[in-house]
């Protein structure tokens, strides 16, 4: 790897500094439109065929407001208040969500479910149906009954 010199250095720095110094502060801005209507800003003047505009482009600007900026920086630092208090106040309801015991499914009421008619007077109780039951066995049940076999 070869590094240049202090003399190429302190050259290349002088060349740029001539050439910034070269250059004018404040260049006047051209904005071009070709024959086809495409509009192009530039800082060198237009060509012949195209039309031209010297735009006037301001070099001194207002100065600042101090007690703007100190109000608007005080209005976002109290933003800032704000968002931090709202993820603290998420953040505690997080953990006690996650440190209560799951939910549990409402348990059958005993005496039914509300029955409206017509949607006027009192609801009418009625009682959940009864899951079906496979039938006992009973000692009848298993006997065996035999039938005269039939005449025919």
């Amino acid at each position: 790897m070869v590094f240049p010199s202090r003399h190429d250095v302190f050259r290349a720095a002088l060349i740029a500094a001539a050439a910034l110094a070269a250059t004018p502060a404040s260049a006047a801005i051209f904005r071009c439109t070709a024959a086809d209507g495409s509009v192009s800003y530039q800082e060198t003047e237009c060509s012949a065929a195209d039309q031209s505009h010297v735009m006037d482009v301001p070099t001194q600007y207002p100065t600042a407001d101090p007690a703007e900026r100190a109000r608007l920086f005080e209005r976002e630092a109290a933003l800032d208040r704000r968002l931090e208090a709202q993820r603290e106040r998420d953040s505690r309801e997080a953990v006690t969500r996650a440190m209560q015991p799951p939910e549990q499914p409402i348990p059958a009421a005993d005496e039914g479910y509300p029955l409206y008619i017509g949607g006027w007077g009192p609801p009418l109780f009625q009682r959940p149906h009864p899951s079906p039951r496979p039938p006992r066995p009973t000692p009848h049940n298993n006997m065996r009954i035999s039938m005269p076999a039939s005449r025919g």
